[in-house]
């Protein structure tokens, strides 16, 4: 019997660096076909595959193909190859989303988009037991060493202990943990604006090192955001974020954060840009 037809709507989906998606319509041990989608300022982790032969099919965008030593754009309609034994990876330079068709055979093992180790998931892909809760005196140790992870630390403003233990204290603060079932902290959020008013921002968002890769910086934004339009009062929700951290603008665009001119009641980071929740009425 032939097998049924298979789409987006169809395969099975993960995801990677937060925003990065894709769609597995072929996963055999002899042959892997995936649809991937990388929003602008995302790339790969330079990788090698032993034994397998990988042909790149660009959709949509522009991507730039790493081979060894080698840099090769790589526009729609237009495909590589990738031998065996290549170190490569694809990153997304444009200022639109890459899709492109990947092809591997055999199937490659492992997952060369993520470095890190993660953390415990269950069988459906997700953090075990990961939820929200206010954040502790206690927490603060694990808070400010996320913050000050060397690919963290350039993209804030003020932080450190001192910062985070007054924080805690402000009625106008809301500090919030994202932690797994065994209560250990994965990720962390500050809202701010909360004692009243129409206007809340969305101060900071860190997650833990190894726990990145996984949804949580998606998971961690949409709860924020429930938190803040729980008010029927606030109509206005808010971020900034550095112009270099590519990958958090695009993790805000996917929910719904559309970049606007700050208006004048706005503090920004040095090189910030303002970014609003584009539709108060309905979450992602």
């Amino acid at each position: 019997m032939a097998p049924d037809p298979i789409s987006t709507q169809t395969a099975r989906q993960s995801t990677w660096h937060e925003v990065c998606r894709a769609f597995h319509f072929v996963d055999r041990a002899d042959l892997s076909v995936v649809h991937e989608h990388m929003p602008a300022g995302t790339s790969g982790e330079p990788h090698t595959h032993e034994r397998a032969r990988q042909f790149f099919y660009v959709l949509a965008g522009t991507g730039t193909m790493t081979l060894g030593q080698r840099e090769v754009q790589v526009p729609a309609e237009s495909g590589i190859e990738v031998p065996p034994r290549t170190r490569h990876h694809m990153r997304n330079d444009g200022e639109e989303d890459l899709e492109m068709i990947v092809v591997t055979t055999p199937r490659a093992s492992g997952t060369p988009h993520v470095r890190e180790r993660p953390l415990g998931r269950d069988r459906g892909g997700l953090v075990v037991g990961s939820h929200l809760r206010q954040t502790r005196p206690g927490d603060l140790a694990t808070v400010v060493s996320f913050e000050e992870a060397m690919d963290t630390s350039p993209f804030l403003g003020q932080g450190g202990m001192a910062w985070h233990e007054s924080a805690l204290q402000d009625p106008d603060l809301e500090h919030w943990v994202l932690v797994d079932r065994l209560d250990r902290v994965i990720a962390f959020g500050i809202l701010v604006g909360v004692a009243g008013g129409e206007v809340v921002e969305i101060r900071r968002m860190v997650v833990a090192p190894e726990g990145r890769g996984q949804g949580l910086g998606r998971l961690l934004l949409r709860q924020l955001l429930e938190h803040a339009l729980a008010n029927p009062g606030v109509h206005r929700v808010w971020l900034d974020v550095s112009a270099d951290n590519t990958r958090a603008r695009s993790l805000y665009r996917a929910v719904g954060f559309v970049e606007k001119p700050a208006p004048p009641d706005a503090t920004l980071l040095d090189n910030g840009v303002y970014m609003e929740w584009g539709d108060t009425h309905r979450l992602p």
